[in-house]
């Protein structure tokens, strides 16, 4: 028989998924809340919703806060996306006692060189277009097994002289199940609204992801290795994915990844590798894009304390 604490994770998370159902409909902008932070979870596929712990919770599920092995971490990220698309991520996480956490998140992307055209002919000038996301994050243990957490970001975009803000929040649980390094976890990430920019209010990309992490060793190869999936439900967009990956972990000091991102027109294969150092982690991630749009490269670097 389910405890409550685990009637409580399930009850929190089917509420939000049947209210961004509902709720939404239609395409929505901001989507670079969609690209993912971590090079790891990238590199497999990004799928990060039962799999991360740690600074990198902040933007993947709140609830990993509290996962993470004692002490705090930051996080840093630089992507390499479309074009002259970049992207930029500083996360922290540290605990609060023993059954609470803390995070902290900025990200920031910037799509530079565009041109201002007014007249045929040469271009009048170029602008660049920001988006921002400032939040912080709270986990707390209700239970051995069970842990929700909450985000709280604030949003703004900026395209040429228009600007507009907006408020948005993630709600996420995990359940370290009772099979040894089992762990599933559930997410609802950005539900809130924007205001209007010009005359029409930027609609938030509102997503739920279910998704499952295992890590066993390899005795033999001195390894461990990790497998994850998450089910993703775009309610904007009414689109689904699929996003799993694995890695091999050689003596906890080099990572390699792979991963596939299905479902969505220009995602696909991934790969990466990790390497850790002390308290230091560096993480690479290449993910090619469909449709000869490009290649994408994600770097991350986390500090253990």
């Amino acid at each position: 028989m389910m405890t409550n604490s685990r009637v409580s994770l399930l009850i929190a998370i089917l509420l939000a998924f049947a209210y961004g159902h509902s709720a939404f409909a239609g395409t929505s902008g901001l989507s670079f809340l969609k690209l993912g932070v971590s090079a790891r979870a990238v590199a497999m596929g990004d799928a990060g919703s039962a799999l991360l712990s740690g600074a990198p919770a902040t933007y993947y599920n709140p609830a990993g806060l509290l996962q993470s092995s004692q002490g705090s971490e930051f996080l840093l990220m630089h992507k390499e996306w479309l074009a002259d698309t970049r992207m930029q991520f500083l996360g922290a996480s540290t605990p609060l006692g023993e059954n609470g956490a803390l995070g902290f998140s900025f990200t920031h992307l910037t799509i530079s060189s565009i041109e201002i055209r007014t007249k045929p002919g040469p271009a009048d000038g170029s602008f660049t277009a920001r988006d921002l996301a400032v939040g912080i994050s709270y986990a707390q243990r209700i239970s051995d097994d069970v842990t929700l957490g909450l985000t709280g970001k604030y949003l703004l975009e900026k395209i040429f002289v228009d600007n507009t803000g907006g408020i948005a929040f993630d709600i996420g649980g995990k359940w370290e199940t009772p099979v040894e390094n089992f762990v599933i976890g559930g997410v609802v990430a950005n539900l809130g609204s924007m205001n209007a920019l010009r005359n029409e209010k930027p609609r938030l990309p509102t997503l739920g992801r279910l998704g499952a992490a295992y890590a066993n060793d390899i005795s033999s190869l001195q390894s461990v290795y990790r497998i994850a999936i998450d089910l993703e439900q775009d309610f904007r967009a009414s689109q689904s994915y699929v996003k799993v990956g694995g890695e091999i972990f050689y003596q906890e000091l080099l990572a390699l990844r792979a991963g596939y991102f299905a479902g969505a027109d220009a995602r696909g294969f991934s790969a990466g590798l990790g390497v850790v150092y002390d308290l230091f982690s560096f993480d690479y991630a290449y993910a090619p894009l469909l449709a000869d749009l490009g290649n994408t490269h994600t770097l991350s670097l986390s500090i253990r304390i």
